[in-house]
């Protein structure tokens, strides 16, 4: 069973848990391909725009997540594929091929794609997939979804789910398919013992750690003849999206409440 990893080099949070990933078992990956780097929230044209997604990330990750999120883009910007938490820097070292993947749903990458032929690929870019290039591993794709799904599937789950009142802390791996979040449930899980009074920052840790096993187990699960994903329960919840700056303020004063407790 040989899967692939379909990323975007992300220092913060992404970069460690794929890094994670890979040491885990390096044999069973065969490839890592790189869509460019991952964004930060909604893209931004004007100079208002850019300074109110600042505004937004000061209060999403609070002075001293923000302060160091930000010294790791900047060494990520500066070493390039040096920076110690690039996940294209660690395949190379662990003797893992690692490819350009450029627009995953044109026809250069399928036909990477089909040569590569990895049984299954992993997903952790923010990209929407289309049908072709889902159905060409022979098990599909598959991806680590901070929440428990079906609730608050769509970006920044990790973030909804411990914002919410009361908040709600878990991993889903599942099936990548055309929606949002939306495909077969192979592992889910509750994560018990995450303090609502901590940070973002600290919340994602608290749910990337189990979800690096969670993963692996999911794979091999994937693997098992005659095993089935569980089909999503129907839900009206919308999708969520990046959170505004009005959003962001009044989790700040959620936060504020339950360190009063």
């Amino acid at each position: 069973m040989k899967i692939a990893i379909l990323c975007q080099e992300e220092p913060v949070l992404l970069g460690p848990f794929l890094q994670s990933v890979i040491r885990a078992r390096p044999q069973a990956v065969c490839a890592v391909f790189v869509a460019g780097r991952r964004g930060a929230g909604e893209k931004s044209k004007t100079f208002s725009q850019r300074l109110e997604a600042q505004r937004i990330f000061w209060n999403l990750l609070e002075p001293r997540g923000y302060l160091a999120a930000l010294g790791l883009k900047l060494r990520a910007a500066l070493l390039g594929s040096r920076d110690p938490r690039s996940v294209a820097s660690l395949a190379r070292r662990m003797d893992i091929p690692v490819y350009r993947a450029g627009n995953p749903n044109e026809a250069a990458f399928h036909h990477l794609l089909r040569q590569v032929a990895p049984d299954a690929v992993l997903n952790q870019s923010e990209l929407l997939l289309k049908a072709e290039v889902l159905s060409i591993p022979r098990l599909g794709f598959i991806n680590r979804h901070a929440s428990l799904l079906p609730r608050f599937r769509g970006r920044l789950a990790g973030f909804w789910s411990h914002a919410a009142e009361p908040p709600e802390y878990g991993v889903t791996i599942h099936r990548v398919d055309v929606g949002l979040d939306t495909g077969g449930i192979l592992l889910q899980k509750e994560v018990a013992g995450i303090d609502p009074r901590g940070s973002y920052l600290q919340i994602m840790a608290g749910l990337m750690a189990p979800a690096v096993d969670m993963l692996w187990r999911a794979v091999d699960l994937l693997a098992t003849q005659g095993f089935h994903p569980t089909a999503q329960k129907p839900t009206d919840q919308p999708a969520c999206r990046f959170p505004s700056l009005e959003q962001v303020r009044q989790y700040r004063s959620t936060l504020r409440q339950r360190r009063r407790r």
